[in-house]
């Protein structure tokens, strides 16, 4: 089976990991060089950006096709490695939402607990469907989930809270669109969802440290 254009793009290294790497380190120069980051003294924020932007560049290198120096990933590794990453990915949300909204040291255990539900459900929901089937129904249910977890806590008054949960939803809504067009439309369409989807990629890898920031200004008008 041919590749389409987009599909093709999105399957090379040039996308994954390459121009994820240079999101990462684009948005991450962006996030270090912002006011709050700068004048955060304590040095807690920079050390926050950088740590969680280092587990990104090692995601998308980790989770490539190919990774460069090992080879293509066999079983297990093929399946844990990616989950353990999107495990991450998902709990540095949850715990920047607590992180950024009070200047105490957050707990880890709710943000912990949290990352569990949407794995645990989607896949026993789409145990023996493909892995395109088990990305949307995860993506779908992390939508909800990140929408009812600010609501159900105090963090849905805090509008640093709100600039990380914000910048989850945009990125997984993507990704939700994106994957229905490659499910559900003809080849052309199907096509272009993988053009789509590189959008979302690219925000997820380089701008959570941008978010960060927003969140520190959200803080600092919150407190006054």
């Amino acid at each position: 089976m041919n590749l389409g254009f987009f599909e093709a793009f999105y399957q090379s290294p040039i996308q994954h990991p390459i121009l994820l790497w240079v999101s990462n380190l684009l948005g991450t120069a962006l996030a270090l060089s912002a006011r709050p980051v700068r004048e955060d003294h304590s040095g807690r924020t920079r050390r926050f950006i950088l740590i969680w932007s280092a587990i990104s560049a090692l995601d998308a290198w980790a989770t490539a096709n190919f990774v460069y120096g090992i080879g293509v990933l066999s079983s297990p590794w093929s399946a844990v490695v990616p989950f353990l990453f999107v495990w991450l990915g998902d709990f540095r949300i949850f715990y920047a939402m607590e992180a950024f909204a009070t200047p105490k040291r957050p707990g880890i255990l709710r943000p912990l607990l949290a990352c569990f539900l949407v794995p645990v459900l989607a896949g026993a929901l789409t145990r023996g469907q493909e892995a395109r089937i088990l990305f949307l129904v995860y993506e779908g249910m992390f939508l909800v989930w990140i929408a009812l977890y600010g609501r159900w806590t105090w963090l849905s008054a805090h509008p640093a809270s709100r600039t990380i949960r914000n910048l989850a939803l945009v990125f997984y809504s993507l990704w939700v669109f994106a994957d229905c067009s490659i499910l559900f439309l003809p080849a052309p369409w199907r096509d272009l969802g993988f053009g789509i989807r590189v959008i979302p990629n690219f925000i997820y890898y380089g701008w959570f440290g941008w978010a960060v920031a927003r969140a520190l200004e959200g803080r600092a008008s919150w407190k006054h």
